[in-house]
Protein backbone atom coordinates (compact mmCIF):
# COMPACT_ATOMS: atom_id res chain seq x y z
CA UNK A 1 0.00 0.00 0.00
CA UNK A 2 1.11 3.44 -0.74
CA UNK A 3 0.17 6.55 0.76
CA UNK A 4 -2.58 8.65 -0.23
CA UNK A 5 0.00 11.43 -1.07
CA UNK A 6 2.35 9.02 -3.05
CA UNK A 7 -0.99 7.73 -4.96
CA UNK A 8 -1.80 11.36 -6.24
CA UNK A 9 1.57 11.97 -7.39
CA UNK A 10 1.75 8.70 -9.43
CA UNK A 11 -1.70 9.51 -11.02
CA UNK A 12 -0.96 13.06 -12.11
CA UNK A 13 2.20 11.29 -13.54
CA UNK A 14 0.48 9.26 -15.53
CA UNK A 15 -1.77 12.19 -16.52
CA UNK A 16 1.31 13.77 -18.13
CA UNK A 17 3.02 10.85 -19.32
CA UNK A 18 0.20 9.69 -21.51
CA UNK A 19 -0.10 12.91 -23.36
CA UNK A 20 3.26 12.82 -23.97
CA UNK A 21 3.34 8.50 -25.00
CA UNK A 22 2.91 9.57 -28.84
CA UNK A 23 5.28 12.47 -29.10
CA UNK A 24 8.32 11.38 -27.47
CA UNK A 25 11.10 9.09 -28.28
CA UNK A 26 11.76 7.67 -24.99
CA UNK A 27 8.88 5.04 -24.34
CA UNK A 28 10.53 3.75 -21.96
CA UNK A 29 10.47 6.51 -19.73
CA UNK A 30 7.18 7.25 -20.19
CA UNK A 31 5.96 3.72 -19.63
CA UNK A 32 8.07 3.35 -16.20
CA UNK A 33 6.10 6.76 -15.02
CA UNK A 34 2.56 4.25 -16.22
CA UNK A 35 3.73 1.17 -14.23
CA UNK A 36 4.56 3.20 -11.25
CA UNK A 37 0.89 4.50 -11.66
CA UNK A 38 -0.62 1.21 -12.40
CA UNK A 39 1.42 -0.30 -9.08
CA UNK A 40 0.06 2.85 -6.71
CA UNK A 41 -3.42 2.28 -8.47
CA UNK A 42 -4.03 -2.09 -7.83
CA UNK A 43 -1.72 -1.86 -4.62
CA UNK A 44 -4.35 0.32 -2.98
CA UNK A 45 -7.49 -1.41 -4.09
CA UNK A 46 -9.70 -2.57 -1.51
CA UNK A 47 -13.35 -3.33 -0.89
CA UNK A 48 -16.01 -1.21 -2.42
CA UNK A 49 -16.77 2.66 -3.09
CA UNK A 50 -16.16 4.80 -6.18
CA UNK A 51 -11.83 5.06 -5.53
CA UNK A 52 -11.90 1.75 -5.72
CA UNK A 53 -13.51 1.87 -8.33
CA UNK A 54 -11.84 4.25 -10.33
CA UNK A 55 -8.22 2.62 -9.20
CA UNK A 56 -9.52 -0.53 -11.12
CA UNK A 57 -10.38 1.48 -14.32
CA UNK A 58 -6.99 3.13 -13.91
CA UNK A 59 -5.22 0.13 -13.83
CA UNK A 60 -7.26 -1.36 -16.43
CA UNK A 61 -6.98 1.50 -18.76
CA UNK A 62 -2.78 1.75 -17.91
CA UNK A 63 -2.45 -1.98 -18.69
CA UNK A 64 -4.26 -2.01 -22.13
CA UNK A 65 -1.69 1.29 -23.17
CA UNK A 66 1.45 -0.41 -21.72
CA UNK A 67 0.63 -4.17 -23.08
CA UNK A 68 -0.70 -3.24 -26.19
CA UNK A 69 -0.03 -0.43 -29.38
CA UNK A 70 -1.13 2.83 -27.54
CA UNK A 71 -3.66 4.02 -30.23
CA UNK A 72 -5.59 6.79 -30.00
CA UNK A 73 -8.55 5.30 -28.58
CA UNK A 74 -6.63 3.77 -25.79
CA UNK A 75 -5.19 6.84 -24.55
CA UNK A 76 -8.42 8.62 -24.44
CA UNK A 77 -9.87 5.73 -22.76
CA UNK A 78 -6.86 6.10 -20.11
CA UNK A 79 -6.95 9.60 -19.90
CA UNK A 80 -10.39 9.93 -18.81
CA UNK A 81 -9.71 6.55 -15.90
CA UNK A 82 -6.75 8.58 -14.74
CA UNK A 83 -8.82 11.91 -14.23
CA UNK A 84 -11.30 10.08 -12.74
CA UNK A 85 -9.11 8.50 -10.05
CA UNK A 86 -7.69 11.40 -9.65
CA UNK A 87 -10.78 13.19 -9.03
CA UNK A 88 -12.01 10.84 -6.01
CA UNK A 89 -8.23 11.02 -4.99
CA UNK A 90 -8.39 15.22 -4.44
CA UNK A 91 -12.21 14.20 -2.96
CA UNK A 92 -11.19 11.86 -0.59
Amino acid sequence: MVSADEELKAAKAARAAIDALLATTRKSEVLATLVKAKRCAVLNLSFGGSLNEERANAGIALSGVMHNRPTQEKIEKAKAAINDWIRELASG
